[in-house]
């Protein structure tokens, strides 16, 4: 058969592993998570340390502003006031006052900071001129202005430096940054891990496709590359593995023809032996003496049976279930006895006593043909593994609305690890010149007419085998 020309997807020719990859998209997120993660933290902190350093500012401000406002009455007196310190005491350590006049004069504090007022106080003054305004970036500033008999005669400046929160937030990215490093180190052994453990499977489906591929088509080269991850090893012994599964219905296909073929072949061959056994049978009873009749009515019914056998082996069911020819109401009294008829002379060269037991006359409705044929497959695996000197009994009774027929044997029993296996077909079990089928056919005869076989393992010694077959329904109690 040509194989199919499959071209590979692109993605598999490719010297990244999916576990390599897997453990760098892993890393990756977890990088980036525990940075955007810091991130916010940091910013949420330094939103929180300038909101609470202006509520610290403002909150001594409008303190620092009450208490001048109310010794001060001129800007004079303001100027007097805040140069010898009066207020001081209310202000936290770091915190710089700065005075102004209404029109923006520096009146007291650290010209430092810049001769003009900071952007809040110079929003409160009224300049003659437009004056800059004196900010410092690393510092926070807030004003206040000081009002006497309901005029403002004088702008309060506080200020602190931020140089500690910077300090603070330098701490909180550098910890963040190295919580992220370590964070990555470790992820990148647990992402290395985990991305082993997801590709573990595909790799082991890769190599499960490439063995099925191998077996179903043994002329399959090896599909795995080093070239290719695993995702394309699974693609390419895939792949091998559709090739090998047409090649293997091709054969298929080819076995089922043959097997047509040789249906057809022996099918002719053995009718055309067994048509002349009975047209010679047929003329031996027309010319026989008497006393020869039986023997020869019982072999003309024997080829006649054959030949039904023959013909409904050469025709397998579809569904490889056994098929039954046709139903008739079956007497199992009958039966038995024509069966012990014709295996009594050899159970007496055998040295081996034969009984038949019938204890009432029971009709079944089935295929005569396929009852006998179970039945006989259990007489004659009794008769062989029987040893001189012993019986084989065959049992017909009724129980309930059913018919039971036993076949009781005096040998050496069966294995008990063999009591549910000889029900396989292949397994011989100790019974000689067996071919591993009789019982598993005998099975399927009681299945196939809605009952069932079984061995009874209580019954000792020898072995016990019975068939259970439903009643005609004006039989049933």
């Amino acid at each position: 058969m040509e194989a199919r020309a499959t071209s590979s997807p692109p993605y598999i020719h490719t010297l990244m592993s999916l576990t390599l990859r897997l453990s760098l998209t892993y890393l990756l997120l977890t990088i980036v998570g525990l940075l955007l993660l810091g991130t916010g933290f940091v910013t949420l902190a330094t939103r929180y340390l300038t909101n609470q350093r202006a509520q610290a500012l403002d909150a001594q401000a409008e303190i620092y502003t009450a208490m001048i406002g109310e010794l001060a009455d001129s800007a004079q007196s303001l100027q007097s006031l805040a140069a010898g310190g009066i207020g001081r005491e209310v202000l936290l350590d770091g915190t710089t006052v700065r005075i102004f006049s209404t029109d923006g004069a520096l009146l007291v504090g650290d010209s430092s900071l810049g001769p003009f007022p900071s952007r809040p106080a110079l929003a409160l003054v009224r300049p003659a001129l437009p004056l800059p305004a004196s900010q410092s970036a690393d510092r926070s500033y807030t004003a206040r202005a000081i009002s006497a008999d309901g005029h403002v005669i004088g702008v309060v400046e506080l200020s602190r430096s931020t140089s500690e929160d910077q300090r603070l937030l330098g701490s909180l990215r550098a910890l963040t940054l190295q919580a992220a490093l370590i964070s990555g180190v470790v992820m990148a052994l647990a992402s290395l891990i985990v991305a082993r453990s997801i590709a573990r499977p595909i790799l082991c489906q890769s190599q499960r496709a490439e063995t099925l591929a191998h077996e179903f088509d043994p002329t399959q080269i090896n599909s795995t590359s080093p070239q290719r991850d695993e995702i394309g090893q699974l693609a390419a012994s895939l792949d091998a593995l559709e090739i090998g599964l047409r090649a293997y219905t091709a054969r298929i296909s080819d076995l089922e023809q043959s097997r047509m073929r040789f249906y057809r072949n022996i099918s002719h061959d053995l009718r055309t032996p067994l048509t002349a056994i009975s047209a010679t049978l047929e003329n031996l009873i027309d010319t026989a003496p008497p006393v020869q009749q039986p023997a020869l009515s019982t072999l003309e019914s024997e080829a006649r049976r054959l030949a039904r056998l023959v013909d409904d082996l050469l025709r397998p069911p579809d569904d490889g279930h056994l098929r039954l020819i046709g139903r008739i109401q079956v007497n199992l009294g009958d039966l038995a006895n024509e069966l012990c008829a014709l295996l009594a002379g050899r159970a007496s060269r055998a040295g081996i006593a034969l009984s038949c037991i019938i204890e009432s006359q029971i009709t079944v409705r089935g295929d005569r043909d396929r009852i006998k044929q179970a039945l006989l497959n259990l007489l004659d695996n009794a008769l062989r593994i029987t040893p001189p000197g012993g019986t084989v009994r065959l049992h017909i009774a009724r129980t309930g609305d059913m018919a039971h027929l036993s076949v009781t044997d005096s040998g050496t029993g069966v294995q008990a690890d063999l009591r549910e296996r000889i029900w396989e077909r292949g397994v011989r079990g100790d019974n000689p010149g067996s071919s591993g089928l009789g019982l598993a056919i005998v099975r399927e005869i009681a299945a196939a007419h809605g009952g069932n076989a079984w061995l009874d393992s209580d019954h000792r010694p020898g072995a016990r085998f019975i068939i259970e077959l439903p009643l005609v329904g004006e039989e049933r109690i």
